[in-house]
């Protein structure tokens, strides 16, 4: 079980060219751990060149992708994009994949199906640990790996359901839940992980898990509220993918998510005015985010990083006053614990 104190913090961001790099230096200055970027290739610029421009921007902080997928690449090119970026920032890259929102969707694919996305993770762990991957009968390797000397990046597999959490426990190297903020939901999804690593034969206390959290700071409770809706909205539809078992979810959640599975518009991803947000009330985005005061986010974070994550992933509040809040306010409060 991680420690308060070896606790982790990532700030979120676009993979837009002019906007990434300062937000990687200011995510760094602020004294946040991690910095990701959304990998979706019809809505923002290239995730890999990015990050690659923002390792020499920095110097100490890792560099990530918040998620990438197993349609848009194939499996080499994806280990081979992400050793770049560990060799060119001295080790400090992960990669996150799920398995698939927007990219995938605004060129008119289907998101991978679970079989699809463990064939994938295997094959990029294979890439990635510098091994031979089987490609139709050919032995695949990445052979410039020999050329440099760099260590194995980790990959984050990130769930909302239960058999992609069950997936996630038995192939990553690190686990991050997107299943919201509710204390109980995360203790759910936490044991479900470490049962699956369990029944692979692995160390489930090895494998570090953490969650993306839709938070926002303000004294406007009303107004931050709303500045997270539309990122609410695009979470909580990870949990309402085709083939749902939607009796498994509490009924705060299943009321939102039965009807985001059809009526969540792809045109819209992560808006806050979308028809598809108004689903989200303020009742739900109470239950399944936090938003509120810095005190009042403490309280709401403290009893979640006594479950013992080991990194939490701050979505939704890209505002600078929110970072700002978070790292001058929160972040040490946590730390302390």
């Amino acid at each position: 079980m991680a420690t308060t104190d070896s606790i982790q913090f990532a700030a979120m961001g676009l993979a837009t060219p002019g906007i990434a790099v300062p937000a990687a230096e200011a995510a760094e200055r602020n004294g946040f751990d991690i910095f990701l970027l959304t990998d979706s290739q019809n809505l923002r610029g290239d995730v890999y060149s990015q990050l690659a421009l923002c390792a020499k921007a920095t110097s100490t902080i890792m560099l990530g992708t918040g998620v990438t997928n197993p349609i848009t690449r194939h499996a080499a090119v994806t280990a081979t994009s992400i050793m770049n970026l560990q060799a060119e920032s001295d080790g400090r890259a992960i990669l996150g994949i799920g398995r698939g929102d927007s990219a995938v969707l605004h060129i008119g694919r289907k998101i991978a199906s679970l079989k699809e996305y463990g064939a994938y993770v295997r094959d990029l762990q294979g890439y990635l640990s510098g091994g031979v991957v089987d490609q139709n009968g050919f032995p695949s390797r990445l052979r410039w790996l020999d050329l440099v000397d760099v260590e194995k990046v980790p990959v984050d597999m990130v769930g909302s359901g239960p058999r992609s959490l069950a997936l996630a426990g038995s192939l990553a190297d690190r686990v991050t839940l997107a299943v919201g903020a509710d204390l109980d939901r995360l203790a759910w999804g936490i044991n479900t992980v470490r049962r699956a690593a369990e029944a692979a034969g692995r160390d489930a206390a090895s494998i570090p898990i953490g969650a993306y959290l839709n938070v926002a700071v303000g004294t406007d409770r009303d107004r931050v509220r709303e500045s997270i809706r539309g990122g609410v909205a695009t979470f909580a539809h990870f949990s309402a993918g085709a083939g749902t078992d939607f009796s498994s979810q509490p009924e705060i959640m299943r009321r939102v998510t039965s009807r985001l599975q059809t009526e969540y518009d792809t045109a819209e991803h992560s808006q806050g005015d979308a028809a598809h947000a108004k689903i989200v009330d303020q009742d739900f985005i109470d239950w399944f985010a936090i938003a509120g005061t810095a005190k009042e986010v403490i309280e709401r974070l403290t009893p979640i990083v006594k479950l013992g994550l080991s990194h939490i992933y701050f979505a939704g509040g890209r505002a600078l006053s929110t970072q700002e809040a978070l790292a001058q306010e929160v972040m040490p409060a946590l730390r302390a614990l």
